[in-house]
């Protein structure tokens, strides 16, 4: 690994852990294992090394998440995108990604990284949900696009309460009966 991918990780590492307030150049430097100039060299200011590592860890979570979408079929895909969800709560990824986004609001850099991260996942959950709400016996109740997007909001909530310690079996209650609440939402009319 590069010294510049080593600083990188080092402040991902120190974002997730404390938040994006507590980066210091020094701290990173010391847990790459690298002097605080070879950190200016690099990235020249603390906001380049910042959108560096924002954008290192919103690929990884949108990563994540549209690995989880193109993984197996029906229930299996939800298992899968639960396990991604609780992971990257393991990890603090959540606090990272709303940090990010807080920073996105100033760094036009930042929002780059961030919006393209978005897109990606967001094609991902656009290009799955047909065929897995029809594998729940569905047929969708509103188009892909836009169910995408209450469907990545829901996510995202979910996410960040369990990021805030609620019980991860009380969100999996939540995150099961959504998905039976969009089933029934998009099922067609009997016909007696």
């Amino acid at each position: 690994m590069s010294a510049k991918d080593r600083i990188t990780a080092a402040a991902c590492s120190i974002v997730q852990g404390a938040g994006l307030a507590t980066v210091t150049v020094g701290q990173v430097a010391v847990r790459a294992g690298v002097s605080s100039a070879l950190v200016h060299y690099h990235f020249a200011t603390k906001d380049r090394l910042l959108a560096a590592a924002a954008a290192r860890l919103a690929e990884r979570r949108a990563d994540a998440r549209s690995a989880a979408w193109g993984a197996g079929k029906g229930l299996a895909m939800l298992d899968g995108l639960w396990g991604a969800i609780v992971s990257d709560a393991g990890v603090r990824l959540e606090r990272a990604w709303r940090d990010i986004a807080l920073l996105a609001r100033s760094d036009g850099t930042v929002h780059d990284a961030l919006a393209a991260a978005r897109l990606a996942e967001h094609a991902a959950v656009v290009n799955a949900l047909p065929s897995l709400v029809r594998e729940l016996g569905a047929t969708p109740p509103i188009p892909a696009e836009e169910l995408a997007s209450v469907v990545i909001a829901f996510i995202d909530g979910l996410a960040a309460q369990l990021d805030e310690g609620t019980p991860s079996d009380v969100l999996r209650t939540s995150f099961d009966a959504f998905w039976l609440v969009l089933a029934s939402e998009g099922e067609a009319p009997q016909r007696r």
